[in-house]
């Protein structure tokens, strides 16, 4: 009679069913355990196509399984899945860090989520200074200077409107960096920057806008501190008696022209930043002025003077009346 109960192996020895069950079953489990690595590996390896030399921007506030989204379509990760597990296990899901990143070499997964952890973009800061009274078309040109594949004329375009209220102030931007951001930031710090002035401003009721017009002028027409709160009082005083500014630093924003190179003609040209025909200020700000420029034009020094100059030795030389100014102008224009 044949034993149902005993099974017997290559010796004769006899091995029960439920051995031979665990025996399956460790076997199985062995090799989903042994494939599950290989597959591991193979997931955590770069992909065929990763982008190297080719910057990828991972957004600001993008959640986890939106930057998986965006790894694995750009080419840098083979899994959105391996990616996600991987942040996970490391508990770094809240410490992902945006911005624009770049792959000298393919990278492993592992490497992939260390760089966006630790925040190596692997793109160079630069160094950028943006002198106080640069326009917006005078930034784009340093920009493009500094970045070669910088849009400049996109920048004027998206920053015309922007004018005088972009802070000229030192900055480290990445060298891929585009225009929309660093506008951003240079709005950003202008209104932090300008903060207190701009509530002393609105306390006392004066116009800001008027405020950063004026001081874009007194950026231009002055150097010093002194003279910039000189400069602001006969300004503003000029205004309060209804008389034109006749003030040569808007030519220099509308046409290209400065005091040396001005021409009669060019006094009578039909223009909303002409000076001497109209009255009153600009229509914009000509400039992006410095913190104390702003502070001059809300803190004007009061003075006997109506009429000033910048001599050829760069001082500045003020009158009393028209004809003090006539002689200051034989005695030191010429």
């Amino acid at each position: 009679m044949e034993d149902t109960e005993q099974i017997g192996d290559a010796e004769g020895e006899q091995i029960s069913p439920r051995r031979s069950r665990g025996l399956l079953l460790c076997t199985l489990l062995l090799s989903l355990l042994v494939g599950g690595i290989v597959v591991w590996k193979i997931l955590s390896l770069p992909p065929a196509d990763f982008p190297v030399g080719v910057s990828i921007t991972v957004p600001s506030g993008a959640s986890l399984y939106k930057i998986a989204e965006l790894l694995k379509e750009k080419g840098v990760i083979r899994s959105e899945a391996a990616f996600t597990l991987t942040v996970r296990y490391r508990g770094a899901e809240s410490r992902l860090l945006a911005g624009d990143y770049l792959f000298s070499s393919a990278l492993s997964l592992s490497q992939v989520v260390g760089r966006l952890v630790g925040g190596v973009h692997g793109i160079e800061r630069m160094r950028i200074t943006i002198p106080e009274g640069t326009s917006v078309a005078g930034m784009g040109r340093i920009f493009k200077k500094t970045f070669l594949q910088f849009d400049d004329a996109q920048f004027v375009t998206l920053a015309g409107e922007s004018e005088g209220y972009l802070f000229p102030d030192t900055y480290f931007f990445f060298s891929t960096a585009t225009s929309g951001p660093i506008i951003d930031t240079l709005k950003k710090n202008f209104l932090e920057k300008t903060d207190l002035l701009y509530q002393e401003a609105t306390a006392n009721k004066k116009s800001w806008s008027d405020l950063v017009i004026m001081a874009s002028i007194i950026e231009e027409e002055t150097v010093t501190p002194k003279d910039r709160r000189i400069v602001s009082g006969i300004l503003w005083k000029r205004l309060a008696k209804k008389m034109p500014l006749q003030v040569d630093a808007p030519f220099a924003y509308d046409i290209g022209k400065n005091s040396e190179t001005l021409t009669l003609d060019d006094l009578k040209i039909d223009s909303p930043y002409n000076t001497y025909r109209n009255y009153g200020l600009p229509p914009t700000p000509i400039s992006n002025p410095g913190l104390d420029a702003i502070d001059a034009a809300l803190h004007p020094e009061t003075s006997p003077y109506f009429f000033y100059l910048s001599g050829k030795d760069g001082v500045i030389y003020y009158a009393k009346t028209f004809e003090e100014h006539k002689i200051n102008k034989e005695k030191y224009l010429r």
